[in-house]
């Protein structure tokens, strides 16, 4: 046993340095330039007009039947948007595009509330006025009873 553990430790203190060089190598080598990189796999900025989907989720929503215009920023909520919920989730295809977006519709305080599935582009961005430039109303043309007797999204396996 005595011998074992001898030629073993040894045998450690021979490949050691060796070890240790191959480490120090494949640590100071840089990585070779990748096709994909330059073919352009990769998003490395963001545009003005993007945003994080977790910044999505939890967002308040707004109904109008009126014309909103996306081009103009705004203070406050006016009087004609009725507050219908919020959302709750985002549907996205394996192709990478947003399908649709889920408003949690009706309800108080989440009691009763129902999953409503809107698309994407259903949804209109209006800029809020103020120091935060990324801050915005998410405005979906309808009425507050319409979105509340829209469908129930039902969410299947996934």
């Amino acid at each position: 046993m005595k011998h074992l553990i001898a030629a073993s430790a040894l045998a450690l203190m021979v490949a050691a340095p060796a070890i240790a060089e191959t480490t120090k190598t494949a640590q100071t080598t840089p990585a070779p330039a990748t096709t994909e990189a330059a073919n352009g796999q990769y998003y490395t900025t963001s545009e003005k007009t993007d945003f994080m989907a977790s910044k999505l989720i939890g967002a308040r929503v707004y109904a109008t039947t009126a014309q909103v215009d996306t081009s103009k920023s705004m203070d406050k909520v006016t009087t004609d948007w009725k507050d219908i919920g919020e959302i709750n989730n985002i549907i996205v295809g394996r192709d990478g595009a947003v399908k649709a977006v889920v408003l949690g519709v009706g309800g108080f305080v989440g009691l009763g509330e129902k999953d409503v599935a809107v698309k994407m582009s259903e949804l209109k961005f209006v800029k809020k006025t103020g120091d935060n430039a990324d801050d915005y109303f998410i405005v979906v043309t309808g009425t507050k009873e319409s979105l509340e007797k829209a469908p129930t999204y039902k969410r299947t396996a996934g």
